[in-house]
């Protein structure tokens, strides 16, 4: 099992130091949700480097219900940080799990998606980790049918090799032109479904989730807030 790092860590000391302990088995629910809010910080400014300063569309982070207010939580601060939080709106999806003669696919069982200006949008699809294509593929279509984007960006703490080539294949290629890769590491090898060393693990009991049915009856803080600030913007299915 080998591990390398990308640009975008080797000129983040702390992004690096963070990716690396999320993998650690001795890492607590609470330190690990903080560790991956603070990986999402990381990743926004490895956004922003790419982001043009003069950009005036709104933007928008589509993520799943397990990172939502850890992973993108720490994203969506970065660009509030940075006076882009009046231009930034959330779509969160909850994913089900389905195999099929040997295809795995994600449906979307849920969302919560606040309304964004369709015309240049710039979307950010942000997860703990990227193995397959399956559940980026799911929720990034799901995300672009709403849009007309300027810039697509994926961010991940951790990707298996060659996952980019893999996620690109599922779209056309004027869609899989604009996609840009922010991540830290990148891992080789996986046992099973879990990519080695990855982020420790199974993401929905390192965050203290259970499986995947108890996630999917979770409900964000994130969501509740903004959907206060926000207006009426509805979970549906």
């Amino acid at each position: 099992m080998s591990r390398t790092y990308t640009k975008f860590a080797d000129r983040d000391a702390e992004a690096k130091a963070l990716v690396d302990s999320v993998a650690l088995p001795d890492v607590s629910v609470g330190q690990y949700r903080e560790q991956m809010r603070q990986l999402g910080l990381h990743l926004g400014e490895g956004v922003l480097e790419a982001l043009p300063a003069d950009t005036r569309h709104d933007i928008c982070v589509v993520c799943t219900v397990e990172d939502a207010d850890f992973l993108a939580r720490g994203l969506i601060q970065s660009l509030e940080q940075h006076g882009l939080g009046d231009r930034t709106r959330l779509i969160c999806l909850w994913n089900g799990k389905v195999r099929e003669d040997g295809i795995s696919i994600s449906p979307v069982l849920r969302q919560y998606k606040e309304e964004f200006n369709p015309s240049g949008t710039v979307f950010i699809v942000v997860k703990s980790i990227i193995s397959g294509a399956c559940v980026v593929k799911t929720n990034l279509t799901r995300a672009l049918s709403s849009g007309d984007p300027s810039a697509i960006f994926v961010a991940a703490p951790v990707m298996l090799k060659d996952a980019e080539k893999r996620l690109a294949a599922e779209f056309p290629s004027d869609v899989a032109k604009q996609f840009q890769y922010v991540w830290f590491a990148t891992d080789d090898e996986k046992n099973g479904e879990n990519v080695l060393p990855g982020i420790g693990g199974s993401v929905y009991e390192r965050l203290g989730f259970g499986g995947e049915q108890e996630k999917n009856r979770h409900m964000p803080a994130i969501v509740k807030e903004r959907r206060g600030k926000y207006a009426e913007h509805p979970v549906t299915a």
